[in-house]
């Protein structure tokens, strides 16, 4: 399912030349535009609006603000606080630790590859196409998202994940070992190959949500899911699709357009709409709805485009001088 882009990781990047220069505040604020690497910056560090840095190897003792239209791409940054992107602001991580939160408020969007955070908030109030991506990341804490989108791939959420009124929620090959609540996904939700170890709540889900390795929102290839919980699915416009799973409590359904369950091992009971689909009329969810891949395929547009640029920028820039 993962579609890797060719020739713009930051690991190819050329990062040369750096130094140190006066912090912007008695509190030890650095700002940087441009690149550098292998470099201890003491306390916060900044990326000022409309800049772009490019780091490699780097450690922060401080927080890290990437402020409005501002990019920050690394490949083995450590951030010993807390890291906030705002207004269009861009972040990509690659083989990263952020000791604190990340807190996305109304960014372009925010990719994590093998990257370690405390715990995820993204706002999305502004920016309906802000996103989170990630593949490979380990949350130590929640995950919450209201607005902008949502693609969890091959990665691990420690507590809850909750997503409000996304584009969509897709969680592909992924551990969540809190609960999971999705409400009020304009696209919908998509749950395959997958671990929940807590309860499962989808609400109000427009266009349908497909619990399954196959369906009208997606083919996946990771298998089943298994939920160790109850799995409750509620007023979805379209299909609600329950297939190949194993669910260790029960599967309910209420108010969805329809409902359709197969090869499911459901331990507890089948509640609602579930229980009754043998009577319903089966609904398909209209012609040209959104599939995954194609969810993908532009969130990878979206990213290769800003990394590009952001690249391009903080190259022209030359040394950050940290």
């Amino acid at each position: 399912m993962r579609k890797r882009l060719a020739g713009v990781l930051i690991g190819g990047l050329a990062l040369a030349g750096f130094g140190a220069i006066g912090p912007a505040s008695a509190a030890l604020t650095t700002s940087c535009n441009g690149h550098a690497a292998d470099v201890t910056i003491p306390g916060d560090l900044v990326v000022q609006a409309g800049k772009a840095c490019s780091l490699a190897n780097t450690t922060v003792n401080g927080n890290v603000r990437v402020a409005a239209g501002a990019d920050l791409v690394a490949d083995g940054l450590t951030v010993n606080g807390n890291v906030v992107v705002q207004s269009e602001g861009y972040l990509d991580l690659v083989n990263s630790t952020v000791t604190g939160n990340v807190n996305n408020r109304d960014g372009f969007g925010i990719y994590l590859d093998d990257t370690t955070v405390n715990a995820y908030t993204g706002t999305a109030t502004a920016n309906a196409e802000s996103f989170l991506w990630t593949y490979g990341a380990d949350f130590t804490g929640r995950v919450a998202v209201t607005g902008g989108s949502l693609l969890l791939e091959s990665s691990y959420a420690n507590r809850f994940v909750e997503t409000t009124d996304t584009q969509y929620t897709d969680i592909l090959d992924s551990v969540v070992a809190g609960t999971l609540t999705v409400t009020g996904a304009e696209y919908g939700a998509l749950v395959c190959g997958s671990e929940v170890d807590g309860h499962a709540t989808f609400a109000s889900n427009n266009v349908g949500v497909q619990l399954g390795a196959g369906g009208a929102l997606g083919e996946c290839e990771t298998g089943s899911s298994v939920w160790g919980g109850n799995v409750t699915v509620s007023g979805t416009t379209g299909l609600a699709q329950v297939s190949d799973n194993i669910i260790r409590r029960n599967l309910a359904g209420t108010g969805n357009d329809a409902v359709e369950a197969s090869n499911n091992r459901v331990r507890g009971e089948l509640q609602g709409q579930f229980a009754e689909q043998g009577a319903m009329r089966m609904m398909r969810m209209e012609a040209g709805s959104p599939e995954a891949d194609a969810e993908r395929n532009v969130l990878e547009q979206l990213r290769s485009e800003r990394l590009g640029k952001a690249e391009q920028a903080a190259e022209a820039a030359g040394p950050a001088r940290l």
